[in-house]
């Protein structure tokens, strides 16, 4: 099985929303709008949604909890004062501080490049940001577990440069459209923007993992398009060859004309822009014979997915990432298709289902934010 045929499993690595779930106002156009109410519980319930279509589809979710959101747990409501300290509402104490906190932790699609070659799991870390970097320790903590699971040893690769993982990575057959920004090609005609995924990083992943050179599509994104996964995804429908459901007005210069050469235009489904923009279509996730979208796409969109045979299973995201951009796609990341883990494993979304339903009654309800903690935040 080649490197490509393999990145499509069943398995897929998710992350659960942090308790005191916040957006920063920061990193894409819709978290550039600052909110001071979410609703930490009803993002988990979104969450909980992906992982029951995961597993509606037939696949499953690997995941485990965060010791650090114990805290955070059985307080009621909560609320973030002008300096980012966390407290219970009426309490005192001090929970936190919001820069601590991973809120941008669920985007498990920022994973690593995750490849099976024998006994050996491998995985070629994401360089993310700063105030992301610590996200990389819940990757490396559960391959080990997963690892162990499976009885495979664990090679870890970490990326010298900017590379914001699978999010930019799309595999249609033996061609990989592989998305990176440029500034000022990616921010042109707006305020400049935070870095996203460089071609050096997607270069230094796929080489590291065996992508042939002849099988890579470079394409630039452009804004508000800040992965590759908010303009597309490969699929696969049965009884026909891989398809790339896409949007091209999301890539830069003439990114679109070498995807559309590179793949064939028999092989692209194209989504319209207000489905790509406003609701996210291309942030869909396929597994195995369901696809995962957005709720809100349109009726032709989902037509589109009907045509190729796949079943739908709509997820609700308004808090989750409606509020940070966001959507199905954002919350996973595949493990490799070739990757067999025992049915018990208390790493399975199936095998602890009751438990991490159960977590719900705990996680706040309601959490505000002092109007002063953004200001100077606002920015892209």
């Amino acid at each position: 099985m080649s490197v490509l045929d393999a990145v499509y499993g069943e398995l897929l690595i998710v992350r659960a929303p942090v308790p005191a779930t916040c957006n920063k106002a920061g990193a894409n156009y819709k978290s550039e709008i600052t909110h001071l109410e979410y609703s930490p519980r009803r993002a988990y319930d979104e969450w909980l949604s992906i992982l029951d279509g995961i597993v509606a589809c037939g696949g499953d979710a690997i995941y485990q909890f965060d010791a650090t959101d114990d805290v955070y747990l059985d307080q009621g409501e909560l609320h973030v004062d002008a300096y980012g300290d966390i407290r219970a509402v009426g309490g005192s104490e001090t929970l936190g501080n919001l820069r601590d906190v991973e809120t941008g932790r669920v985007f498990a699609a920022n994973g690593p490049w995750i490849t099976l070659d024998g006994r050996r799991l491998r995985a070629v870390m994401q360089h993310m940001l700063p105030h992301r970097r610590a996200e990389t320790d819940y990757y490396r903590s559960l391959l080990d577990r997963i690892a162990e699971a499976a009885g495979l040893s664990l090679e870890i690769v970490d990326n010298p440069y900017r590379w914001e993982g699978m999010a930019d990575v799309a595999v249609v057959g033996d061609k990989v459209v592989l998305t990176y920004a440029v500034p000022g090609h990616y921010d042109q005609g707006t305020t400049p923007k935070s870095p996203r995924s460089s071609r050096e990083g997607v270069t230094f992943a796929a080489d590291t993992v065996g992508v042939p050179p002849a099988s890579r599509i470079y394409a630039e994104l452009i804004y508000p398009h800040f992965h590759g996964d908010t303009v597309h995804f490969g699929a696969r429908p049965a009884g026909r060859p891989p398809m790339l459901v896409h949007y091209a007005g999301g890539l830069w210069g003439d990114g679109a004309d070498r995807v559309l050469g590179g793949i064939g235009g028999d092989r692209i489904l194209p989504i319209d822009l207000d489905d790509a923009v406003h609701a996210y279509a291309g942030n869909s996730r396929q597994v195995k014979g369901g696809v995962l979208v957005p709720e809100g796409v349109s009726a032709k969109y989902l037509a589109a997915l009907n045509e190729l045979g796949f079943a739908i299973h709509a997820t609700p995201l308004y808090e989750l990432f409606g509020k940070a951009g966001g959507g199905p796609a954002c919350a996973t990341l595949y493990l490799p298709k070739d990757l067999a883990l025992p049915a018990d494993a208390p790493i399975r979304y199936t095998a602890t289902r009751d438990l991490v339903r159960a977590r719900r009654e705990r996680i706040p309800e309601r959490l505000t934010v002092d109007p002063d903690f953004f200001a100077g935040k606002s920015r892209g």
